[in-house]
């Protein structure tokens, strides 16, 4: 328990250090239509609702993102997801067979995942049997690039991700515990 503690304790002080840091080294005006991430966090325990809130500037993660080692992602990626081979193509192609209120669907070992095409971005819900939900908002381009298996940098996954605007980026339930992170517009 002391341990986890501990790490709890270094997140905070290096995501206060990497705020403080951002506030001082501001960059330019790359991100137009959010300024941060809300993460919400909710569960019953004991008969009793618990709920945790922080908000993140979009700023503060792009500055964390520039201190990652790695220049790009998706080169080397593998299509193994729970060992489902789900790939990107087979995301995209349920996209392409979605209309407006009827998902594509692709069914893999019990769990079903749901895609939704929604101009430039794709809404990916993946339920399992034991009634997990995560739905996830993601740029198509991104899942495109997975697919052609070129590198994506981080910066332009974070322009990418400010160019879907505000609104739920990824919500995750089980059970009684839902975990929400939404984007907070300008």
């Amino acid at each position: 328990m002391k341990e986890l503690r501990a790490v709890i304790i270094g997140l905070v002080v290096v995501v206060l250090l990497a705020m403080a840091w951002a506030l001082w080294r501001r960059p330019s005006r790359e991100f137009h239509k959010i300024r941060g991430y809300r993460v919400e966090i909710e569960k019953t325990e004991g008969g009793r609702r618990k709920h945790l809130s922080f908000s993140i500037p979009i700023v503060t993660i792009a500055r964390v993102a520039s201190l990652i080692p790695a220049a790009d992602i998706g080169r080397n990626w593998n299509s193994d997801w729970a060992n489902g081979e789900v790939t990107g193509k087979d995301i995209l192609d349920a996209a392409d067979g979605s209309a407006p209120g009827k998902p594509g669907v692709i069914e893999r070992n019990g769990n079903r995942i749901e895609v939704t095409a929604d101009g430039p971005a794709l809404d990916i819900e993946v339920k399992d049997s034991w009634d997990k939900r995560v739905k996830i908002r993601v740029p198509r381009s991104l899942v495109e690039g997975f697919t052609d298996r070129r590198s994506i940098s981080i910066e332009d996954v974070l322009k990418r991700l400010d160019e879907l605007g505000p609104g739920d980026i990824v919500k995750v339930q089980d059970g009684d515990s839902e975990v929400t992170i939404t984007a907070q517009a300008k």
